[in-house]
């Protein structure tokens, strides 16, 4: 079996980031929004045009004890395992002491090789790296990383992503876990 480096995406993949911001922008504006709302990547369309959602990406306390996805961590050990796994996140530097303080928190290097080697990366482009599978929920990041040719993209399947339908996608872990072993069956 080939090793395979797979490349994992943090916020709507392994964080479900989007329900602790509007979470906190809900209790600071007597409003009830929840992210089946949100349709697509310009959350403030479906908030009534308000562009001060965008902060709370800004701010560092949004990612302290964010919703975890089901499953994540648990397929994520099993995968750490048996692969390269790499954390590609495009955390804006202002909140990368709290992304990684949580990182170490919920997945410790003695657990975790991919957090003992610290194989994290940080930035926008992901199709820079050289991975064999991207799990991402992003389209524009699925779209790019698959024009490359490196490897392939997965789509984790989230409410703003809804809208593009020829990609290949998953809508949970598990279902993920059951995909790597199918590429694993045919390399």
């Amino acid at each position: 079996m080939k090793k395979l480096r797979i490349g994992i995406d943090l916020d709507g993949v392994v964080f479900r980031t989007l329900d602790k911001v509007l979470e906190r922008y809900n209790n600071d504006n007597g409003t009830d929004y929840v992210s089946e709302q949100i349709k697509d990547w310009n959350s403030h369309n479906w908030m009534g045009g308000d562009m001060s959602v965008y902060d709370y990406f800004y701010d560092p306390e949004t990612f302290r004890d964010l919703p975890i996805n089901d499953d994540a961590v648990e397929v994520l050990y099993r995968l750490d395992k048996k692969h390269d796994v790499y954390i590609v996140t495009d955390t804006h530097y202002c909140c990368l002491e709290t992304r990684m303080k949580e990182l170490y928190r919920i997945f410790p290097k003695e657990q975790y090789s991919f957090m003992a080697d610290r194989k994290i990366f940080v930035g926008k482009f992901k199709e820079m790296l050289m991975l064999d599978v991207l799990l991402d929920d992003k389209p524009e990041n699925v779209s790019r990383f698959n024009q490359k040719g490196y490897g392939k993209a997965i789509m984790y399947d989230w409410v703003l992503n809804r809208y593009v339908t020829d990609v290949d996608r998953v809508y949970n872990w598990l279902e993920f876990e059951k995909r790597i072993e199918e590429i694993e069956g045919s390399c």
